[in-house]
């Protein structure tokens, strides 16, 4: 059998800007080509680096005319892969088509297309093709479980509807096949050390796996939902032993939170050592674990660790407790100045809420100067597709399709301030986190021509926040 794995394009011009400065490779379809054995064959297509990615998707249909296609990916991508499948049948009646990813996991009953999608998988897709596999090289019929749900089964929303089935079944351990893409395409920002000369502001970067999952409940996560409340950890010998296989020297933890379990995070950070590996990483980490663990940082920075993902979120009271971060600003405050003294960049992601009024939006604005020197993310407050949360919110929802809209920077609630002004404010941010990036502040030199990549990137996205507005109803405006 023939299979082939597609990630899909980004549809939204804010998401197209994004992958301009940071491309990582498409993990999770690698993950699932790493279970597929002879004699099934298997390719990935990632339209994500293609110029004209649904020439190239044809021409993949056409040239490989794969027996099964798996399509994943964000609820926002959602309407890109409904055009994928329909093209899909359209050239290859027959062909087999599953949707994963995850949207599909948190949010199937809005998946359940019967023209376009033969399967929905909710999960884990390594276990989930292991499984697809088995039932059709044994001539039985596929697997109708609230894990793997034909959308023409009479069960479908019954099964739907309810929590999300045990994560990984068959582990984590499973490696991905980088050999089926072009891995010399994906890059990643990294600013290094105060005066350093950068050979790139965007180096090659490989992803790592070492666990999945999170123990946190925060309100605005869907990780804990989709994990049904699991935490699980990879093997450190085999993590270490990918490492060093890699050719590439900057690598990217896609952890949903890396250093919940300190004690295996130290002994990873040892044994990297101990075996003379030289990579730098990128992580994310909380900041009370953080507080907890000053030495545990201190030793990843001998290991290589460069920069430090941190949802802060805010540094305000009231705002953390309605996230359900369980961390305080004391303790973001507290996690900035250890990261400063031990000379590791921060990428810090502020919450932004519909609500905000402008005063609001000027506490973030004395909160950017405070944790500056950084690189700045802000992200608009919406509840997660699927969840209860998303549920309860759906008559206030000012677009038709919020999940087409869920991609952390549009609202899918209505604001406070009109929505003209509110993406004023909200664009001005992202030039006042700009003027504070580790970069500048720190004099690290670089290349003239990334600079001026990383300065049209900046204008073009300020431009096109500014005018996110135009993106809904008039009405809204």
């Amino acid at each position: 059998m023939k299979i082939l794995l597609v990630r899909p394009h980004p549809r939204l011009p804010t998401s197209q800007w994004l992958q301009t400065m940071l491309l990582l490779e498409p993990y999770a379809q690698e993950l699932i080509a790493g279970a597929v054995q002879p004699p099934h064959d298997v390719r990935i297509c990632d339209l994500a680096v293609q110029k004209q990615p649904l020439k190239a998707y044809r021409r993949m249909l056409m040239e490989y005319r794969p027996d099964l296609i798996g399509f994943g990916g964000f609820s926002g991508q959602y309407l890109i892969n409904r055009e994928l499948a329909g093209l899909a049948k359209e050239i290859l009646p027959g062909v087999l088509t599953c949707l994963g990813g995850i949207h599909a996991s948190s949010y199937p009953t809005d998946c359940k297309a019967p023209e376009l999608f033969d399967l929905v998988v909710r999960g884990d897709g390594v276990s989930a093709i292991k499984t697809i596999l088995k039932a059709i090289d044994s001539g039985q019929s596929l697997p109708e479980t609230d894990w793997i749900l034909p959308t023409s089964s009479p069960n479908f929303d019954r099964l739907a509807v309810k929590p999300p089935p045990p994560l990984h079944p068959d582990g984590i351990n499973t490696r991905p096949r980088r050999d089926l893409v072009d891995i010399s395409k994906y890059f990643c920002i990294c600013y290094g050390e105060p005066n350093q000369k950068l050979k790139t502001l965007f180096p090659r970067i490989a992803c790592v796996r070492t666990s999945v999952g999170c123990p946190n409940r925060c309100s605005f996560c869907v990780v804990h939902f989709l994990a049904n409340g699991k935490y699980l950890q990879r093997d450190i010998e085999d993590v270490v032993d990918e490492i060093a296989s890699l050719p590439q020297e900057y690598i990217y933890f896609v952890d949903d939170e890396t250093f919940i379990n300190a004690k295996r995070m130290w002994r990873l950070a040892e044994m990297l050592i101990e075996r003379g590996v030289k990579k730098k990483y990128l992580s994310w980490a909380r900041s009370d674990t953080i507080c907890r663990h000053p030495d545990l940082f201190a030793l990843w920075k001998k290991a290589g660790l460069e920069l430090v993902y941190i949802g802060f979120e805010s540094l305000e009271e009231n705002n953390l407790t309605e996230y359900n971060k369980k961390a305080t600003p004391s303790q973001n405050r507290k996690a900035r100045e250890i990261l400063r003294n031990l000379n590791l960049n921060i990428h810090a992601a502020l919450m932004i809420n519909p609500d905000f009024a402008k005063e609001d939006f000027e506490i973030v604005h004395k909160t950017i100067e405070e944790l500056s020197p950084a690189e700045f993310a802000f992200t608009v407050l919406s509840p997660p597709p699927g969840t209860e949360a998303f549920a309860a919110a759906r008559d206030t929802f000012i677009c038709e399709d919020p999940c087409l809209y869920y991609d952390c920077l549009h609202t899918i609630l209505p604001t406070k301030l009109p929505l003209k002004t509110f993406y004023r404010y909200f664009s001005i941010l992202y030039g006042l986190g700009a003027a504070r990036i580790p970069p500048r502040i720190n004099r690290v030199r670089v290349p003239v021509r990334d600079f001026i990549k990383l300065f049209r990137g900046g204008i073009k996205l300020g431009w096109q926040l500014h005018r996110m507005y135009r993106d809904y109803d008039r009405k809204h405006w």
